[in-house]
């Protein structure tokens, strides 16, 4: 029996997208890790206590306006809903 060669493509990079080494398939190899040529470089971010503050209230600032919009929409549909029941 011939063994098949790969095709070798002109775009691929080696890069792996989507693993599909998945536990209880036939072809699942449990010692197959990634391997990766290169490694980002691992940075730590401190923050002072004005920066983690001022992080703090601009997502406050965010969020606030999206969650008036669904406690008004709720207001709303509650008062409509109700509005048949009472004369």
């Amino acid at each position: 029996m011939k063994r098949r060669k790969k095709k070798q493509y002109d775009d691929d990079d080696g890069r792996v997208i989507a693993p599909m080494n998945v536990d209880g398939m036939p072809w699942y190899v449990p010692d197959n890790r990634i391997k990766s040529d290169t490694k980002a470089p691992e940075t730590k971010l401190e923050f002072s206590r004005k920066d983690s503050m001022r992080l703090v209230f601009k997502l406050y600032a965010l969020i606030l306006p999206i969650a008036l919009v669904f406690i008004v929409a709720v207001a709303l549909l509650i008062v409509f809903v109700g509005r048949p029941w009472v004369n």
